[in-house]
């Protein structure tokens, strides 16, 4: 394989070096002038593009090419991570990429590199943030619903359900990380979201946002998905249960049809209704093999606060089911489906 090297120039951030300078072939130097790729006596110019391609790269990643072409440019994407759907996309507009999984797409005369990546690795480059807990998420996830209005103090607090003091808490914390914007002083203070995209991709690494403690397999006998949905619905308003339906499920009844088949439907239960009870509520039956529901205990009730109803079915706000989309089997280009569908950015 022949050698490239990038030169990038003092301005491009760290983290962009440290996700190049680990790829095979490829050498990374900072220097004066453009940012560039030089491959023996060839030199590209780059329109580097750091963080990804926001909201979607299906019109996003042609409109980059596009664009580089003009300048002569080849379009570059690095990121702490792309989604395999997206990487796909910059191959077709004839892109270049890199992310913190180690994937990697470089493509000119006389140098071609292709990596898939490896997930588990993205965990240990890009280290999770702490010190959020479940209401913090729910607080977050309350801002990202209504990601263009000036929030109070007091206004975050009354809609996250949430002490005055948690609201101010979560708020400093994404001000001082970039992710609020501060307009006005004391009484008349308003914060908003500076990057709806940016922060929704920072709430996915929250270890709390993702993490599941208590689960239950449980079988309801449906004809198709659904069949099961509308069964879950109706079962759900007689007896009363607080429960939002997440996941591809929700996705399904929000009209996003992002997965062929729905093999499991993930129902968020309030964490204060024993998982069994639910069970029986549902009518349902406990199943170690052939579950069709997954009964989830709602803690910190990211699920089921700020629930809607669409039509029988009651489903959980759209951050939260993209957030569960992630963590079903092969969710994650079905995540970012959904995402472009349902949430925008």
């Amino acid at each position: 394989m022949s050698h490239a090297a990038v030169e990038l120039g003092h301005d491009v951030p760290d983290q962009v070096r440290s996700i190049l300078a680990v790829l095979p072939g490829v050498s990374v130097r900072v220097a004066d002038g453009p940012n560039r790729l030089v491959v023996d006596n060839r030199t590209y110019q780059l329109a580097l593009v750091s963080g990804g391609l926001r909201p979607f790269a299906t019109t996003t990643a042609p409109m980059l090419a596009a664009l580089a072409g003009r300048r002569a440019q080849l379009g570059f994407v690095v990121a702490d991570r792309l989604p395999g759907h997206v990487r796909k996309e910059l191959e077709d507009a004839g892109c270049a990429y890199a992310d913190a999984t180690g994937a990697a797409h470089i493509a000119v005369p006389g140098f071609f590199l292709h990596i898939q990546g490896d997930r588990a690795r993205y965990r240990t480059l890009v280290p999770a943030p702490a010190g959020i807990g479940v209401t913090g998420v729910r607080v977050v996830q309350v801002l990202l619903a209504d990601a263009r209005r000036p929030w109070s103090v007091a206004d975050l607090a009354r809609e996250a359900l949430c002490s005055t003091g948690e609201a101010h808490r979560v708020m400093t914390r994404l001000e001082r990380e970039g992710f609020l914007e501060a307009h006005g002083r004391a009484r008349s203070l308003r914060r908003a979201v500076a990057d709806p995209g940016a922060l929704l991709d920072w709430l996915a690494t929250v270890p709390s946002a993702r993490r599941i403690r208590e689960r239950l397999h449980v079988y309801l006998y449906a004809a198709d998905p659904a069949d099961l949905i509308t069964a879950i619905a109706l079962r759900g308003a007689e007896a009363d249960l607080a429960y939002a339906l997440t996941g591809a499920a929700a996705a399904h009844v929000l009209g996003v049809t992002a997965t062929t088949a729905l093999s499991v439907a993930a129902v968020r239960v309030a964490p204060d209704v024993p998982l069994l009870q639910a069970c029986a509520a549902l009518d349902a039956e406990p199943a170690d093999r052939g579950a069709n529901i997954a009964l989830i205990s709602d803690l910190g009730r990211l699920g089921v606060h700020a629930r809607q109803n669409c039509g029988p079915p009651v489903v959980a706000p759209p951050v939260r089911v993209w957030l569960d989309m992630l963590g079903e089997a092969r969710g994650e280009d079905a995540a970012a489906m959904f995402r472009e569908a349902a949430i925008g950015w």
